[in-house]
């Protein structure tokens, strides 16, 4: 089984079948040696370029770390090359590194590669002279100085057939298609990897960008940079600067225009014929620019020097940005509020306004605002108040946490949003946190208060970025406030209450009901059982409440001791409510769903549709271990776990508490059914049939009082 898993092998082996495969490597410009740097030179040697003549002064590029595949891969690979891309200072790429230094070798471009396999050009035909030109057998490619290829791009979107992944190993490509062509292999849908900003495409894919590289090479196709290009670009500038300084100014705006429009005429079309033509590239960019901005220069001291009577455009008023400013704070748009505020001269009520406004970010747990915020303050008056104090408190809050994450749910708040110490209490929504009330595996449980009814609350986080992939995480929320919402219409007594559900930034809540008392967790241990008489009224009660959820179209999903609180008046409740199902969909990296597996149904096992029949196998698996102290299911593995959920009959709930009187061990038998339509269809029957056998024991157990009264 282990070998049929190891993908690596079977790539390897598929490598070294095809026989023409070639890899890519990465380097590093970190400028710091790596420490398998030997065992990485023994590994790439075979795949070197040798045949190199490095003039003097001649520089290329050069790494000394690198990214590289498997061994195995490289073993059976016709060859590798390296897939770094280095943008111009516009920030696009037109030029293909050809070679790179490491460490004493020269690896070829992935694309240089690809190009003399196809050209069937072997390792020793290849030579470069670095610096001027790299030869594949007597195919000469001009390079710049730094052995780069300027590429000559075929086209704009789409120049070269391009097929989805899923139709080729589907067989929806006949295979022919790809005889005799370069096969290029990468990844193109948005997200997976950023797109090239190219000439001719701002978001050219990476094997598209691969392609028109190996197009130019294999067809010819070069771009020639000229040596006297850089002089005469400087020439430009020159000749440009005298236009500016001396003629344009003497020139009416009209004029000065047409002038404008003849020289940035005459440049483009020499630059676009000597391109097309001669395949010739003159830098005309920073001539045209200094044409333009100078052009602008011009135009605006003319303005400036004839509208100087002209009044300026009227400022705004200071009452004006204060009131929009106080109506964005008093909605939580925190930032468009400062921006308001920052316009106005800080006078004595402006501090008070800013100090509030700090204090709401701090509330919100972006520290850095705040202190931001703070120290406008503490610009115009550093004894305003504390604001020296909270600027060193949340310094010191920033030393705890990644900087930057601390609204993301990233860093160390994320589980703990009073850990930061800066003396204001955290909020989530319009809720203040007051303490912390346990911590589980969705998120913590805080005691907060609503401020506009004071009214104590439990407040339920829960963190997405932690429980989910990317690109599950909103659907997650869709799942999450849907199911919020469905719990918020439940009103029964023994169903916690929900208020309300919201998010902020990337950690939601739930505020719900505060309950005083404790879970059924430390009931189902041996020796501090309840009577059975109660256990009967309380899965009775669940039952009840149970029923009523489903009746609505509710299914919890996840019942367990922990999920049952037991009031201190006697009451039982059952609590998560609306994130049940959307615990249930999060999945760890290896794609384990989380939860408590001992109480799952068979149906949840196998991935069948879940109604409120799992609810009822759950709530079995709980009447089971509340009278015996017991799970009915357990196991040492996973695996072993759902094979005896599935397929093993649960014990005879006697064999641990020979007191269980027989109808109740009916009820258990009755509720662990492993096939659904053989259970309790509702839970309301199963309430119905412990209320009754809990009247036959109250109306024992009164017949007994009786006798021994009697006696």
């Amino acid at each position: 089984a282990r070998k049929n898993l190891d993908n690596d092998i079977k790539l390897a082996e598929a490598i070294k079948d095809s026989g023409n495969v070639i890899l890519p490597v990465f380097f590093k410009e970190t400028g710091i040696g790596s420490q398998d740097k030997v065992d990485a030179r023994a590994l790439l040697h075979t795949h070197t370029i040798k045949n190199i003549r490095v003039p003097a002064n001649v520089q290329s590029h050069i790494s000394s770390e690198i990214s590289i595949p498997l061994p195995p891969f490289l073993e059976h690979a016709k060859g590798i090359g390296h897939i770094n891309f280095g943008p111009d200072i516009d920030g696009r790429i037109r030029r293909d590194r050809l070679l790179y230094n490491y460490n004493g070798t020269y690896i070829p471009s992935y694309n240089l590669k690809l190009a003399s396999v196809y050209l069937n050009i072997p390792d020793n035909k290849i030579r470069v002279d670095l610096g001027s030109a790299v030869y594949l057998g007597s195919l000469k490619i001009p390079t710049t100085p730094f052995s780069e290829l300027l590429i000559c791009f075929k086209g704009s979107k789409g120049p070269f057939k391009s097929f989805s992944y899923v139709d080729v190993v589907n067989d929806k490509i006949p295979f022919a298609i790809f005889k005799d062509k370069i096969v290029l292999i990468s990844a193109s849908a948005s997200g997976i990897v950023n797109p090239i900003n190219t000439p001719t495409n701002q978001s050219m894919t990476v094997g598209e960008f691969s392609a028109q590289t190996i197009w130019s090479i294999v067809n010819k196709r070069f771009i020639r940079q000229p040596p006297w290009d850089y002089s005469f670009e400087l020439l430009l500038i020159f000749m440009i600067g005298l236009l500016i300084t001396f003629a344009l100014p003497k020139l009416k705006a009209i004029s000065s225009g047409i002038l404008l429009l003849i020289v940035f005429a005459l440049l483009m079309a020499a630059s676009i014929h000597l391109f097309i033509s001669k395949n010739l590239w003159i830098r005309v960019t920073y001539p045209i620019t200094e044409l333009f901005l100078g052009y602008l220069v011009v135009i605006t001291v003319k303005y400036f020097s004839t509208e100087t009577g002209m009044k300026k455009v009227e400022r705004e008023s200071a009452e004006t940005n204060r009131m929009l400013g106080l109506s964005f704070q008093d909605k939580g748009m925190l930032d468009m509020a400062y921006d308001k505020f920052r316009r106005i001269p800080v006078d004595d009520e402006m501090k008070d306004i800013l100090y509030n406004l700090a204090l709401d970010y701090e509330r919100k747990r972006q520290f850095n605002k705040a202190a931001m915020v703070y120290r406008t303050i503490e610009q115009h008056d550093k004894k305003f108040k504390d604001v020296q104090v909270r600027i060193k408190r949340l310094m010191e809050a920033s030393d705890k946490i990644v900087f930057g994450d601390t609204a993301l749910g990233l860093g160390p708040l994320a589980d703990d949003l009073l850990a930061a110490g800066t003396g204001t209490r955290p909020t989530l929504g319009r809720y203040e946190l007051i303490k912390q009330l346990g911590k589980g595996a969705m998120g913590v449980v805080y005691l907060g208060i609503d401020p506009r009814i004071n009214r104590k609350t439990a407040i339920k986080t829960f963190k997405f970025a932690e429980n989910f992939e990317p690109e599950q995480i909103e659907k997650a929320k869709e799942d999450f406030f849907r199911e919020a919402q469905s719990a918020g219409t439940l009103s029964h007594p023994n169903i916690v209450t929900i208020y309300d559900a919201g998010e902020e930034h990337d950690l939601a809540y739930i505020a719900m009901e505060f309950l005083e008392g404790h879970d059924l967790r430390k009931y189902t241990q041996k020796g501090s059982l309840l009577s059975m008489i109660k256990v009967i009224q309380y899965i009775a009660d669940i039952a009840d409440a149970l029923d009523y959820a489903h009746r609505k179209g509710i299914v919890h999903r996840d019942i367990k001791p922990a999920n049952i609180m037991l009031l201190q008046t006697g009451l039982v409740k059952i609590t998560d409510f609306g994130i049940a199902r959307v615990s249930t969909s999060s999945k760890t990296q290896t794609g384990i769903v989380k939860g408590t597996p001992f109480y799952m149904s068979p149906e949840q096992f196998s991935g069948n549709r879940v109604d409120g029949r799992s609810d009822i196998f759950s709530l079995g698996i709980l009447l089971f271990q509340l009278l015996t102290g017991e799970l009915p299911f357990y196991a040492n593995s996973p695996a072993e776990l759902m094979n005896s959920i599935l397929n093993i009959q649960h014990p005879d709930p006697r064999k641990y508490n020979p007191k269980i009187i027989k109808p109740l061990v009916t009820v258990i038998d009755k509720s662990l059914e492993k096939d659904k339509r053989s259970r309790y269809q509702t839970a309301g029957h199963m309430a119905a049939n412990l209320k009754e056998i809990a009247k036959k024991i109250d109306a024992l157990l009164a017949r007994k009082k009786l006798d021994t009264d009697i006696k």
